[in-house]
C-alpha cells in the first residue's frame, strides 16, 4: 500500500489493534504472540499498551520470510498450549464463530484453515498468456486465516521443513508446512468479511465495515 498499514489509523484505531481486539475476544484464545518487523518491538509495544492493553503475551521479532516469522512466534507460545492459530495482522474482520470452528476442527484433524470458495471462473494460462485449461471452481478455495494446528504436530512439521532444504520463500501459507509433513488440513468456510487488507480498495472497504 506504500505505508505501514498495520499501524495506520482505521476509523480511529490502528489496523493491528482492530485485529488484536477481535482475536482476543475469542474465548478459546489463551494468549497472543505478536511477530513484528525487526527493530519494531518497542514501537509495537507502545501501540498495544495504548490501544489494546492486556491482550498480548509477548512480542517477538519476525524473520526474513513469513515462515521464519511464524517459527519465531512459535518459540514464545506458552507451555501447555494444545492448539496454535496463526493469523494475519491485516485481517481484522474474522468472526469469532469462524475462529472457534477452525480451532475445533484442528483439535480433531490436526490442522484446519479458514478459506473462501472461489467464485470467478479460473483460467490456467501458459507463458504466452494463452488459456491452457479452465479449472473446476467447485474444488477451489482461497486460503485465509487463522490457520490452526495441534502445536506439537506443527512444530514437528517445521522441524521436517528445516531438515528438507526446501526454499521456504516458495511457501505462501502456514498450512503448506503441515501438508508437506503429511498432515491433514480441513477447510472451514470463512465469514465473507474476513478480507486481508492488501490494496487501496480493500482499505476503503475496511473503512465502510468499521463505520
Amino acid at each position: 500500500m506504500g505505508f505501514d498499514k498495520l499501524q495506520r489509523s482505521l476509523n480511529g484505531l490502528p489496523l493491528i489493534a482492530h485485529t488484536i481486539g477481535r482475536i482476543a475476544s475469542v474465548p478459546e484464545i489463551g494468549a497472543i504472540v505478536l511477530a513484528v518487523r525487526p527493530g519494531g518491538i518497542a514501537q509495537m509495544q507502545a501501540l498495544v499498551n495504548e490501544c489494546v492493553p492486556g491482550t498480548i503475551a509477548v512480542i517477538v521479532e519476525g524473520g526474513e520470510t513469513r515462515v521464519h516469522s511464524v517459527w519465531n512466534a512459535l518459540q514464545a507460545v506458552p507451555a501447555g498450549t494444545e492448539i496454535v492459530a496463526v493469523h494475519d495482522g491485516a485481517r481484522p474482520f474474522v468472526s469469532v464463530a469462524a475462529v472457534q470452528q477452525c480451532i475445533a476442527a484442528a483439535r480433531e484433524s490436526g490442522g484446519a484453515i479458514l478459506a473462501h470458495p472461489v467464485t470467478p471462473t479460473i483460467k490456467q494460462a501458459d507463458e504466452a498468456l494463452r488459456v491452457a485449461r479452465t479449472l473446476d471452481r467447485r474444488t477451489l478455495w482461497g486460503a485465509a486465516t487463522p490457520q490452526c494446528f495441534r502445536l506439537d504436530a506443527y512444530r514437528a512439521a517445521y522441524e521436517r521443513l528445516w531438515a528438507s532444504g526446501i526454499d521456504v520463500s516458495t511457501i505462501t501459507d502456514d498450512a503448506r508446512i503441515f501438508e508437506l509433513a503429511g498432515g491433514t488440513v480441513r477447510i472451514i468456510p470463512s465469514n465473507e468479511e474476513n478480507i486481508k487488507l492488501t490494496t487501496a480498495l480493500d482499505w476503503r472497504l475496511a473503512e465502510l465495515l468499521t463505520e
